[in-house]
């Protein structure tokens, strides 16, 4: 039998990087690995499967995201000095750990992030600025060194790869697997919008992200709100500590937006509206965008969204400038003017482009990773790291 050790910090389906752990460790169990887990956190129905150990990795009293991180990296890198012979693969998430992997997989990318036009941190003042800074300054010298170390790197978007090229990991190692959606949970259908406290008979768009921090651009869309008069706008998110409630009541549009807060039935409010609308200003994939064309529904997003490439032509609208109100505007009125069989066609090359990448499909290509790897030592011992 084939020995698989994974390792990230949390493996549950309502986690970006966690999910797509937790769809690889599905399909590596079909394939026939026995996999051991390295995480803080795991749902409960994976441990019930047959062959599928947790190890859990304590970072409880830690103060600091800083601090956690290293103390999950000291502890799986301990950890495996002392049980790594026993696996055939290590699949580990970026810097999260100092032990050596196979496989790396890239979901951020903390070199890019730092010299981002777009990073607010960078003029951040006071101990909270330079706390950021040097969480992002620190996770960036550590990610290239667990790149260098692993034999694969993949990552979640071209935008991601090129971003790997940039911070010196070599091409030749660099693998593109986008995250992959469930085409049965997020799909196209009918959701009262009164069941979810939202008006019915006006168009409507919906932004799902981090409420607390400008990089999601949920700004741009208020302004872009302000000029279309028609449109309502629901917001998915937690909104503790969010400045956009105030916003939306300085800039005279609280009428029209409606506040959530984090919600985990995200596939209603997706069935329940016209259009998504995201324009991040700085997103490696952004999971958001996939099940939205699962559900049938059209996108405007930007360059600067690593999902960006999946916007099929005639699907949804990819901006060139994240911070584009006014064509965010204009898409929005031409949008309310299209004819039913317009709408209707754009929602059917949505839902089949998010077919593509359905997790079946992406998960394969993870197992061909595997595959890559074990050819490439033909002395391993299954059973026996070598």
């Amino acid at each position: 039998m084939k020995t698989l050790c994974m390792i990230t910090h949390k493996l549950k389906k309502g986690d970006g990087q966690g999910r797509v752990n937790y769809e690889i460790l599905l399909a590596a169990h079909a394939a026939g690995y026995a996999i051991t887990l390295l995480a803080s956190e795991c749902t409960p129905e994976v441990l019930a499967l047959n062959g599928v150990s947790w190890v859990s990795i304590s970072v409880r009293g830690c103060p600091s995201q800083l601090l956690r991180n290293q103390i999950f990296a000291l502890r799986t890198w301990w950890w495996l000095t002392r049980h790594a012979h026993k696996y055939n693969l290590i699949h580990a998430n970026g810097f999260i750990t100092w032990y050596p992997a196979d496989v790396n997989s890239a979901h951020f990318v903390h070199g890019a992030w730092r010299h981002s036009p777009y990073n607010e941190t960078n003029t951040e003042k006071g101990l909270k600025g330079l706390y950021h800074r040097l969480f992002t300054w620190l996770n960036a010298k550590l990610e290239r060194y667990s790149y260098r170390q692993a034999r694969w790197v993949t990552a979640v978007s071209p935008k991601v790869a090129e971003e790997l090229m940039a911070i010196g990991v070599d091409s030749g190692k660099i693998m593109v697997i986008p995250n992959g959606v469930d085409i049965q949970e997020y799909c196209p259908g009918m959701s009262s919008r009164h069941a979810l406290g939202l008006k019915d008979k006006v168009p409507a768009a919906l932004f799902a992200g981090d409420l607390r921090s400008s990089r999601k651009n949920l700004d741009t869309v208020f302004h872009a709100l302000v000029m279309v008069k028609s449109w309502h706008l629901v917001v998915l998110g937690y909104l503790e500590k969010s400045p956009y409630p105030e916003l939306a009541k300085e800039m005279g549009i609280a009428d029209r937006v409606h506040f959530m807060g984090y919600r985990e039935d995200v596939p209603k409010f997706l069935r329940s509206v016209d259009l998504l609308v995201f324009p991040s200003r700085y997103d490696p994939w952004a999971m958001i965008v996939s099940e939205a064309l699962a559900c049938a529904v059209p996108v405007i997003t930007a360059k600067t969204v690593g999902a960006a490439f999946q916007i099929p032509a005639n699907g949804g609208w990819v901006l060139d400038d994240p911070d584009d109100f006014q064509a965010i505007a204009t898409i929005l009125e031409n949008y309310a003017q299209m004819n039913a069989d317009m709408k209707v066609e754009m929602a059917s090359v949505a839902r089949a482009s998010a077919i593509e990448f359905a997790w079946s499909r992406i998960t394969e290509k993870y197992l061909e990773v595997y595959d890559s790897c074990l050819q490439s030592k033909p002395d391993i011992v299954l059973n026996n790291r070598t």
